[in-house]
């Protein structure tokens, strides 16, 4: 094959799938749509594979024939197509753990999860895979604020089964796809999954965790935010919640610290485009990590999953260790 031939081959196909996909997408039946959505972001994406090896083989051809031109053609495609099953198939599957420390007036450690999004592209198998990294971590408890589930195949007490093997307590909220906004709505199956499976959702509701008072709050998009009835005397440490942007609930009480995720610290983590999708999203711009709010502070995580595009670039999924002194 000539090397000009390759070259047209390796520009073109990736514009061809993308074409079909929209097409596939556009004219499917809605209850298709999301079958289409996962075959070509799961079966489809495999195609990445048999393209690195040609971008790779096209670049080494260019290479020895020092047509540099073309070298530079191939090799930015190699480095596209690299970069593209890194964030598919690499990063989305990795977990990390970071710690930080909170000045909050109690004291406790919080292995705080957001937004695992198990349903259409992850398992039970993610799932335990989860579990299994919180079940290594000394902890006090896991905290889990919300979007459990996203467009789930299956039923939720099967996909989220290893949850039940925590070897610490483990409280919740919902979240946004939960509600059903946008998705399905699953928040009767999900809470009747979630007591089965040993998990306290603590929506609109005080618990203690070693003396730590921690008040649960719902979605703010389902209205579900209003902070539950507590003595002024006595206010809960820490809230746990799903959109950061309920910090506002926080004004005007002692409540010094809000645990939230939702934003999924952009999930592709690009400078500049990153932090500006974002600020067109949430209204205080929040991304990741502590922010201050008056007296009130709000720790974003990025979460565990993926929404939208089932890709992670320079945003692995984590587990923050949230030390409260």
């Amino acid at each position: 094959m000539k090397l000009s031939t390759a070259l047209t081959l390796l520009f073109y196909f990736p514009i061809i799938c993308c074409a079909l996909f929209v097409s596939a997408m556009i004219f499917s039946p809605d209850h298709h749509k999301i079958t289409v959505y996962r075959v070509f972001f799961t079966q489809g994406f495999w195609l990445t594979i048999p393209y690195l090896l040609a971008a790779t083989a096209t670049t080494i051809v260019a290479l020895r024939a020092r047509r540099w031109g073309a070298f530079s053609i191939a090799s930015t495609m190699l480095l596209a197509a690299a970069v593209v099953f890194y964030a598919r198939y690499i990063e989305p599957r990795r977990i990390v753990v970071q710690e930080h420390t909170i000045e909050v007036g109690a004291s406790l450690r919080i292995a705080f999860i957001a937004d695992l999004h198990i349903g259409i592209f992850d398992g039970e198998s993610r799932m335990k895979q989860i579990v299994d990294e919180l079940n290594q971590l000394d902890v006090d408890v896991v905290a889990v604020g919300g979007d459990w589930t996203d467009e789930a195949q299956r039923p939720l007490l099967e996909l989220l089964a290893p949850i039940a093997k925590s070897k610490h307590r483990v409280i919740a909220v919902l979240g946004n796809h939960d509600e059903g906004m946008p998705g399905i709505r699953v928040v009767e199956e999900l809470q009747a999954a979630l007591t089965q499976l040993n998990v306290e959702n603590i929506e609109g509701k005080i618990v203690e965790v070693k003396q730590v008072r921690i008040a649960g709050i719902g979605d703010r998009f389902a209205k579900k935010d209003n902070l539950p009835a507590f003595d002024p005397s006595k206010p809960p440490q820490v809230v746990l919640g799903h959109n950061p942007d309920s910090i506002d609930r926080l004004n005007n009480t002692r409540i010094r610290l809000l645990l939230a995720g939702h934003t999924h610290g952009g999930q592709i983590n690009l400078p500049i485009l990153t932090e500006y999708i974002l600020s067109r999203f949430t209204e205080g711009k929040y991304k990741q990590g502590l922010y201050t709010k008056g007296n009130s502070h709000v720790f974003v995580t990025a979460g565990l999953g993926t929404v939208g595009f089932p890709l992670r670039l320079f945003q692995p999924p984590v587990i923050d260790i949230i030390n409260l002194r």
